[in-house]
């Protein structure tokens, strides 16, 4: 638990088996309260006074998730922006299933990573002719895929590589007001920490390059718990579900049965000054290892003026 603490405190990331034991930080770390109280009962003061340290840790790193200042407030006459986004899984085995519950959503914006050739061809197969005709994606029979289909006009932007990773950014106009969506989907740490590092940081840069209200949504494979997710945090982007109350929730793993739950938020909806939102929910895609969500954005007071 020490251990695990130091490595929160200064930020040590970059190896493998260091950010799969970081997503499990609560998990581990709150085994410190029944070991205190028992050292306690029993008079083993040191070793009492040590398992504070865990706690005190697991206290500082939770507390913008419980105590935070609430979605920024809308503008009475703004337009709203849904957006679905869900991590379909490249290799997803229904992926009929899975096209028809994202559309089912009935989102403005639709964002959708590992959407590999069969999962794409499925989702355009169930897609009424002319919905959702503004498109911006890169699609193969991998991981990397990843698209943005709008039924708001697209009038910037399109898709580029970000560290080495294609990312969607683009402009879309929702009723007279430009919003910006950035589709990610970052490495996975077990799979390349390093790189996954980097490119988290270049989202932050990129998110940041812009006065357009921006929503940064995907798989960032990273939570609250990795250091290197809490400086994407500190560049001025919130996370909605911890906005608006639900902080605690999990994404992650969905597809191994009872055993282990879902114990870890890797799937974000990020937004930046001049967006709130007002309304967040799961969606749980069929054939995919991840709970998607689905969004609901108005525009602030201050961009709307």
């Amino acid at each position: 638990m020490i251990g695990l603490c130091v490595t929160q405190w200064l930020g040590i990331e970059g190896r493998r088996t260091i950010t799969a034991l970081q997503a499990l930080t609560p998990w581990v770390l709150v085994w410190a309260l029944p070991i205190a109280l028992v050292a306690t009962a029993t008079r083993r003061h040191p070793l009492a006074l040590t398992a504070l340290i865990p706690l005190v840790t697991l206290l500082a790193l939770s507390y913008p998730m419980v105590f935070n200042t609430g979605a920024p407030k809308a503008a009475a006459d703004s337009p709203h922006l849904t957006i679905a986004y869900a991590n379909v899984l490249y290799s997803n085995t229904s992926p009929d299933q899975a096209a028809r519950t994202l559309l089912g959503a009935d989102a403005d914006v639709m964002v959708m990573v590992e959407i590999a050739t069969p999962v794409h061809e499925a989702v355009v197969r169930a897609t009424p002719s002319g919905d959702y005709p503004y498109r911006a994606e890169r699609i193969d029979r991998g991981a990397s895929s990843i698209a943005v289909w709008s039924r708001y006009p697209i009038i910037a932007g399109g898709v580029e590589e970000v560290a080495r990773r294609p990312t969607v950014d683009v402009v879309v106009e929702v009723k007279g007001r430009s919003a910006r969506i950035l589709g990610v989907h970052p490495y996975p740490p077990t799979h390349n920490a390093v790189g996954w590092s980097e490119q988290l940081e270049a989202i932050g840069h990129l998110a940041a390059d812009s006065t357009l209200p921006t929503i940064v949504v995907g798989d960032f494979n990273a939570s609250r718990w990795h250091p290197s997710f809490r400086d994407l945090l500190a560049t001025g982007l919130r996370d909605s579900h911890e906005a608006l109350g639900h902080g605690w929730g999990a994404s992650w793993p969905m597809d191994r049965g009872v055993l282990p739950p879902p114990f870890v938020r890797l799937d974000h909806a990020l937004f930046r000054d001049g967006i709130t939102p007002f309304a967040i929910e799961g969606l749980d895609v069929p054939g995919s290892d991840h709970r998607g969500l689905v969004a609901t954005y108005a525009f602030t007071e201050s961009s709307v003026a």
